[in-house]
């Protein structure tokens, strides 16, 4: 029985080698896999992030001249919206108040509309600054002809809308042109 026993250890010792040897060999097996796969993954990771860097450069490559030049518009519909500048382009001779009212109305919602688009690129605090001007500089035009009768003159709306004074710090046509410029000084 003992001589049994001696064998079966025997037996047994190498078996449990060899066990031990493949449970090893397979241990270190799964770690460099799992190495491997966490390499991978991390350089899957890596590709991403440069595709998507690469993505937001070419968007930014569009996206900024579109967006200057919105800013360009705008400024420039501010600056044909501002009161001189409008009443100088709209005055014609032999037109009384009546008329130049609804001119000078007509031309600043066709600018408005014109460039109404813009706002896709422009940040929307800058935008409703540019919605506000545009909305005083109607109310504007339209309490200064309730002070005119339509059929006076036209030289004499101009007038009143001339001699209107905004107020320190409430210039809307300068509140949006400082809201615009803020935006690019903030963006570039």
């Amino acid at each position: 029985m003992h001589n049994n026993i001696i064998l079966v250890f025997v037996a047994i010792i190498p078996v449990l080698l060899v066990l031990i040897a493949v449970y090893l060999m397979l241990r270190y097996f799964a770690n460099q896999n799992e190495k491997q796969f966490d390499f991978l993954k991390a350089n899957q990771d890596l590709t991403r992030l440069k595709l998507e860097n690469d993505r937001k450069k070419d968007r930014e490559k569009v996206l900024i001249p579109l967006r200057l030049q919105a800013y360009e518009r705008m400024v420039l519909f501010l600056e044909r919206i501002n009161p001189p500048n409008m009443l100088t382009r709209e005055m014609q001779s032999g037109l009384n108040a009546g008329q130049l009212q609804a001119l000078v109305l007509k031309s600043v919602r066709e600018e408005y509309e014109h460039n109404m688009s813009q706002q896709l690129y422009i940040e929307e605090k800058s935008w409703e600054q540019i919605k506000a001007a545009k909305e005083k500089i109607v109310q504007l035009v339209n309490t200064s002809a309730s002070q005119v009768k339509p059929d006076e003159p036209a030289i004499k709306l101009a007038n009143e809308i001339l001699t209107f004074e905004f107020g320190a710090h409430s210039d809307p046509i300068e509140k949006a042109m400082l809201a615009i410029k803020n935006e690019i000084k903030n963006n570039y």
